[in-house]
């Protein structure tokens, strides 16, 4: 599997090729398409943000404004109130670290005043123009930089999708950004069709050449939809064989809704895709199996 990798996020250090890292998604809005948005209630928010670090998150990717197709855009002012009262709530009670999901460099920028120490930009630093300065400024915050090319026709998925996110590292290092810091999402789900999402997950070991940690989100797409004929809340299945594919190809972190079933999932699929636990290796004994 990949090298190891430390990714230092705030008072936390991120440890990538041990074991897959488990974003868990904590929607603070009223319209997600996987329908778990916990609206504009803090408590509501916090009850579900503790819930995941209880069942096993390693970092917690609080979200103020949907990302599915046709969704109404969110100004940053509703999208701040949306999530900082969240995150400065959870940062007095969890002891792992606070993503931000914005695309927005004003959002970005006072979420990390709130406690964020990871800042998750579906446009991969190429949108806002002023989120690579916001975060150069910030040298202990880690970036998520995700590929996003909706409305543009794809030649080759994977050529496509890592010219963009070399792109992405490009204008983080321009704006000081040190690559160490960044984290690379090819952005399954995001202007892709179905046939393009599964071959993103049977072709993303390719993306490891750009030498960054790769963290996948199938979590619920439609491309599971496709497949099973679920809706969102019923597509826990095919959300965990596509984390389990997305880990054998060379992912080394997930982000998912369902965070209990995918990190028991995980605990098997790393042990044959990273390295059989000690306690596993011991019972290597030839005997009875099962």
């Amino acid at each position: 599997m990949e090298d190891r990798v430390s990714v230092t996020a705030g008072a936390h250090r991120l440890e990538f090729g041990a074991r897959t890292l488990v974003m868990g998604v904590l929607n603070v809005t009223p319209d997600s398409f996987s329908g778990d948005g916990v609206g504009d209630s803090v408590e509501a928010a916090v009850a579900r943000g503790l819930e995941l670090v209880a069942q096993g998150a390693d970092i917690l990717d609080v979200g103020g404004e949907s990302t599915r197709p046709n969704s109404t855009e969110v100004t940053a002012e509703d999208e701040r109130a949306r999530v900082i009262p969240v995150l400065r709530a959870l940062r007095q009670q969890v002891g792992i670290p606070l993503s931000i999901d914005t695309r927005k460099a004003a959002v970005a920028a006072a979420a990390l005043d709130a406690g964020a120490a990871i800042v998750n930009d579906v446009w991969g630093l190429r949108r806002d123009p002023d989120m690579a300065s916001v975060l150069a400024a910030r040298d202990d915050v880690a970036v998520v930089a995700m590929h996003n090319q909706r409305g543009v026709a794809y030649v080759d998925v994977i050529g496509d999708v890592a010219a963009a996110l070399r792109e992405s590292l490009a204008i983080a290092e321009r704006a000081g950004i040190a690559p160490e810091r960044v984290i690379l999402d090819p952005g399954f789900g995001f202007g892709k069709t179905p046939a393009q999402n599964l071959e993103l997950v049977r072709r993303l070991g390719e993306l490891r050449e750009l030498g960054r940690p790769l963290l996948v989100g199938p979590s619920r797409k439609s491309t599971i939809g496709f497949l099973t004929g679920r809706p969102p809340d019923d597509r826990l299945e095919g959300s965990i064989a596509l984390a389990v594919l997305a880990v054998a190809h060379g992912a080394a972190a997930v982000r998912v809704h369902d965070v209990a079933a995918t990190v028991r999932a995980l605990r098997v699929a790393d042990a044959v895709v990273r390295e059989i636990p000690a306690h596993i290796r011991e019972l290597a004994a030839p005997g009875p199996t099962g």
